[in-house]
């Protein structure tokens, strides 16, 4: 019994005291938590509220999706000159009219170059990522005709045609379906210009007597460069009725080549275009000699004439611009373009259409002799719902990381790009594919 208590003394005593101590502690430790933690919950609550801005920043606005992006009339691809591979070269419909319309003054951008978008490069002054890039040619000077002021300007570029192997191009001017006095008036027989002592102005107030909307159309022959610095040079103009001269709305223009012949004959080059409310594609022998001087010649050349093609439905019934633009690839391909514009606004809907017509071959009988073969309906083609498409350009070499994640090396096989004037919309560029007419299969 002695030692059974002897043992519970021994144990230590609970001191209730010190308890009650270390559990005040504690409490007082977890009510600063809390306090802490609803600070904490106030200053996010303040931090995310949908209170006013407050000053110095500004109300937020809209910006534009596609800043600085005109509407692409028409365009060629530039590939096989120094520097030009993905890029194009574009023109835009611009009038002297709306120049002098505006209030700033400076003249709205003729031509333009565009770069496709690439992946990254490891130099990043190379372009930049995901983006479609273009630069303005914003000092191009156009000569005024004889008697008639256009401010220096161009009028209604619709559309762009390269002479395949070379660094030249054609800027055409469609005539804009004008049927003004500086038009209607034909006193010069070789040119069809107006009397050179009357004074038109394309600048003008349309109330003025002397106003001319559109100038008579021309196109001009200029050298492009597309290397660290591109360039335009306008080097020649041709009067479309020095070989045409019932125009009325050309918006279609290409050139095609055959090969030479024999060797050291020259090449062979044919001048193709197309009203933009017809099916008849026109053609025409093109020159172009030693000191690098282009003549379309008109009737009296080596091949001269027309040709029509059939627009089967549904296309016949829902586009009412059945040549908008025109393109001869490397192996002499036809494409054409076409589109649905209701004429009322500039606010859409749009539909289009691109499509192979036709290919330079030689004649069966005659051998070496070339022509031209319009198909009786096209028998490639991609329909473009809900945009305006005003070019086409087929691009062969393309560079493989320009168009999927390859090596900037390795080049691609023939591709179809499209250009759109989608109006109140902008414009864009974009590849896309084209498809037989049985279906059975696709390309670039």
């Amino acid at each position: 019994m002695f030692a059974l208590v002897a043992a519970v003394h021994a144990a230590p005593a609970f001191d209730a005291v010190a308890e009650l101590e270390a559990a005040k502690i504690e409490i007082a430790k977890l009510r600063e938590e809390a306090l802490s933690f609803k600070a904490v919950a106030s200053e996010r609550e303040a931090l995310f509220s949908s209170s006013p801005i407050p000053e110095p920043m500004v109300t937020p606005s809209f910006k534009s999706v596609q800043p600085g992006v005109f509407d692409i009339s028409g365009m060629a691809y530039l590939g096989g000159i120094v520097g030009g591979d993905g890029k194009f070269l574009a023109v835009h419909d611009a009038k002297p009219k709306e120049d002098s319309d505006l209030s700033s003054g400076d003249p709205k951008t003729r031509v333009s170059m565009f770069m496709l978008p690439k992946k990254e490069e490891k130099d990043a002054t190379e372009g930049l990522e995901g983006g479609l890039m273009h630069l303005e040619f914003t000092d191009l000077a156009f000569p005024d005709p004889p008697g008639i002021i256009t401010g220096h300007r161009s009028t209604d570029l619709e559309s762009v045609a390269r002479i395949p192997g070379t660094n030249l191009v054609l800027l055409c001017e469609s005539g804009n379906s004008a049927d003004d006095a500086c038009n209607a008036t034909r006193a010069d027989p070789k040119h069809g210009l107006p009397d050179p002592t009357w004074r038109y102005d394309a600048t003008a107030s349309k109330t003025d007597p002397t106003f001319c909307e559109t100038p008579p159309p021309r196109i001009y022959v200029s050298e492009v460069t597309a290397g660290e610095k591109p360039t335009v040079t306008i080097k020649q103009e041709i009067y479309w009725t020095e070989f045409y001269p019932g125009w009325v709305n050309v918006e279609a223009t290409a050139v095609g080549k055959w090969p030479a012949p024999a060797p050291g004959a020259p090449d062979l080059y044919v001048f193709l275009w197309a009203e933009r409310e017809s099916t008849t594609i026109h053609y025409t022998e093109l020159k172009l000699d030693a000191n690098r001087i282009v003549s379309i010649v008109g009737p009296n050349g080596y091949m001269h004439g027309n040709k029509s093609f059939n627009l089967p439905p549904p296309m016949s019934q829902t586009l009412n611009r059945p040549i908008v633009s025109l393109d001869v690839d490397d192996s002499g391909g036809i494409y054409a373009a076409a589109a649905y514009d209701n004429d009322v606004g500039d606010f859409g809907p749009y539909n289009s259409a691109v499509y192979k017509i036709g290919e330079l071959t030689f004649h069966p009988e005659f051998l070496g002799f070339p022509m031209v073969e319009i198909y009786p309906e096209p028998t490639m083609f991609a329909e473009v719902n809900g945009f305006k498409v005003e070019a086409v350009a087929r691009a062969d070499k393309v560079p493989v990381n320009m168009y999927e994640d390859g090596e900037a090396s390795a080049v691609s096989g023939p591709m179809t790009f499209l250009g759109t004037d989608d109006e109140n919309y902008g414009g864009t560029l974009r590849p896309i594919n084209l498809t037989l007419a049985d279906l059975e299969h696709d390309e670039l």
